[in-house]
């Protein structure tokens, strides 16, 4: 078994595809299924179940992964401690992440470049039900998350960084769009738009909804940001977002505040037990400066 057989093995199971698990690695396909089949032909096991748009991991795959990104972890560890001995820290941080522009990552990642220019940052965008199988796989190294402690289960360190406030989004045509404030009650016959299941921000604003016998009904369910703002603008619907959603640029929407006000953790999350690699743990000490 060689180092760059888990390697190809962990970037397959990551992408669930061999074409995009190759682009990565800049790797030709043909090698690169190569060197799983050769993996699996020494195991005696079937890691992957191949079918002609993706693949998935057998359970002996999901074993395999667990240690694989293990010892991954540790041969980048000590790749980047070989490094700082040459007076410059290198590596790259796997890092969940949130479109929310109060966070500022854009901003927050120029900073961190210019103090460890040697350290790549790869973004991953998703739904809180994925992001953190990732990181319990070993998959991610941080992610923010809009949840806090209680909600992010035994074996996470979580440093809440700030809170974020939701409002209601609605075109500037509705009836109520002048109001400073608005309770839910009063927009129970408006078509809810909303992030689908599975998000943090989804399982908060349902919280509130349960709690409130005249609540609107979902009309709109996606996962993107935009189109949620989109249809808000045109009369759709309205939707309950973080404030820190709706700086950048869009289509025109009105806002106003929840009375009474709901507010999320904006959190940075961490595996307990994990070491994190020189790169990944410059990235934590620098962000928990940032945030403070």
């Amino acid at each position: 078994m060689e180092l760059r057989q888990l390697s190809y093995f962990a970037a397959v199971a990551r992408h669930q595809h061999f074409t995009r698990a190759s682009e990565e690695l800049h790797v030709a396909q043909p090698a690169l299924s190569q060197q799983v089949r050769k993996l699996e032909a020494e195991l005696g096991v079937e890691l992957l179940r191949r079918s002609t748009r993706s693949v998935e991991l057998t359970e002996a795959g999901e074993l395999l992964l667990a240690r694989a990104n293990r010892v991954l972890g540790e041969v980048e560890s000590a790749r980047q401690e070989l490094s700082e001995l040459g007076g410059r820290l290198r590596g790259h941080v796997e890092l969940g992440s949130l479109p929310l522009a109060s966070l500022g990552v854009p901003a927050m990642l120029k900073e961190f470049r210019g103090q460890y220019p040697g350290i790549g940052i790869h973004l991953h965008e998703q739904a809180l039900d994925i992001i953190m199988p990732m990181l319990e796989r070993g998959e991610l190294d941080l992610t923010f998350a809009l949840a806090g402690p209680d909600e992010l289960g035994a074996g996470n360190t979580v440093q809440v960084l700030f809170v974020e406030e939701l409002v209601v989004v609605m075109a500037r045509s509705h009836h109520l769009a002048e109001r400073r404030s608005i309770r839910l009650s009063e927009l129970h016959d408006d078509p809810l738009i909303g992030f689908r299941r599975g998000s943090a921000l989804r399982r908060a604003v349902d919280e509130h909804l349960e709690e409130t016998e005249t609540a609107p009904a979902y009309a709109y369910e996606t996962f993107e940001l935009e189109t949620i703002r989109a249809l808000a603008s045109h009369g759709l619907g309205v939707a309950l977002l973080p404030a820190g959603y709706l700086a950048p640029e869009g289509p025109p929407v009105a806002t106003a505040h929840l009375r009474p006000r709901i507010r999320v953790p904006v959190s940075l999350v961490w595996r307990a037990e994990r070491r994190n690699t020189p790169a990944a743990q410059a990235f934590l000490d620098f962000a928990r400066e940032r945030f403070g």
